[in-house]
Order: structure tokens, then sequence, then C-alpha cells
């Protein structure tokens, strides 16, 4: 099973022209036998980059997962920020 639990929307500029690219990111809750999360990111430049981080059974406790995906939301955690989620991870699922 899985649900969605939170997006985000970032705006940047890059370049001299500053184009404006933004980032689409969502957090997913997985419950298969234990809980588990899921982050996507997309761009609005090119719906073909498209970022994933999958961490499946991570906690049999639901507070816990929940605890773990609201910090990734309220501090903009993307999918390449691995060694942040993993940080997390150890903080919140012990």
């Amino acid at each position: 099973m899985k649900d969605l639990y939170g997006s985000i929307r970032i705006s940047k500029s890059l370049g001299e022209n500053k184009q404006c690219i933004i980032e689409n990111i969502d957090y997913y809750k997985l419950k298969n036998n234990r809980y588990g999360l899921e982050i996507v990111k997309r761009n609005s430049t090119n719906e073909e980059n498209i970022e994933v981080t999958n961490i499946k059974d991570i906690t049999d406790n639901e507070e816990k997962i929940d605890n773990i995906l609201n910090e990734l939301v309220i501090k903009e955690i993307t999918p390449n920020l691995s060694d942040v989620i993993e940080d997390l991870l150890k903080i919140y699922a012990c």
C-alpha cells in the first residue's frame, strides 16, 4: 500500500536567462508488513528526469514513520540527499 503523506513545490532560477524550474516533491508512506517511505522528485523542464528514493521495512510503528516523513517534508529533503535521510532514520526509527 502506498499513501501520499505530503507534497512540496520548490522554484529555482537557473542560468543567465534566469529560467524558472519548478520541482515537485512527493512523500509517500509505504505499508506492507512494515512501514517504509518513498520520495519522488519531478521537475518542470524534463518529465523524464524523475528521482526516486524508496526505503522499505523501516519500522512496525506508524507513529515513527509519520515522524520521519514529517521531518522530511519540513526540511524539504530531496531523494538525492541519502545521507540526510539515513540520519533521520537513525534518529526516529530506533
